[in-house]
């Protein structure tokens, strides 16, 4: 489907990217993934009902009305722009007018290192929200959950920046697992799996 048929089966409006620049450089410029992208990762990367994704620097929520949509799956969405979180709230309303009982959407406005991850979170979406600082604490905050409730853990990157797989391959317990690619677009245009599980990890 195309993107304009997408937007009108989950009754949300989350096309247009960010003009101009965010207020804080360690926060990058809103830029939705194409639902051409998500429906490879669909495919490749199936979620079950009983999976809980968050979207770090989520916009206008795209991603977690998709994945609510597709999966069934408790999607939640953290974004600290105002404007964006206020375009994501209507497109809640609007979806849930007609998808109320496909899966569950929860929009939080906030700092994604400030976030207080929960115990049944276990997959985690960044589309290089924010800075590799931010990235950091992020992780850091993912981890401190696992060690408190333990389970496998995925980070799902799309369109990875170096500074992230530098900094997950060579200072956390995550390890590579999956690769996809998008057909016929450059190299740095993929997802790519990161896990943690504990039951396997020396950490």
């Amino acid at each position: 489907m195309t993107e304009q048929d997408y937007e009108r089966l989950l009754q949300i409006e989350t096309a247009k990217p960010q003009q101009g620049f965010p207020a804080s450089a360690e926060y990058h410029r809103y830029e939705p993934t194409p639902y051409e992208a998500l429906d490879l990762l669909r495919d490749a990367y199936p979620l079950a009902a009983t999976d809980t994704v968050v979207d770090f620097g989520s916009g206008k929520g795209r991603l977690p009305f998709y994945l609510a949509y597709t999966f069934r799956v408790r999607a939640i969405g953290i974004e600290m722009d105002g404007g964006f979180h206020e375009a994501a709230l209507k497109n809640w309303m609007n979806y849930a007018k007609k998808h109320r009982t496909r899966g569950s959407v929860q929009l939080v406005r906030g700092y994604a290192e400030q976030f207080e991850v929960p115990a049944e979170a276990n997959r985690f979406y960044f589309f290089n929200p924010f800075s590799v600082n931010v990235f950091r604490q992020v992780v850091a905050n993912i981890i401190d959950s696992v060690e408190r409730a333990q389970r496998p853990v995925d980070l799902i990157l799309y369109y990875p920046a170096d500074e992230y797989l530098h900094f997950l391959n060579d200072e956390t317990p995550f390890r590579y697992v999956q690769d996809v690619r998008l057909p016929l677009k450059n190299l740095h245009e993929r997802f790519l799996i990161y896990r943690f599980d504990m039951m396997e990890s020396s950490w």
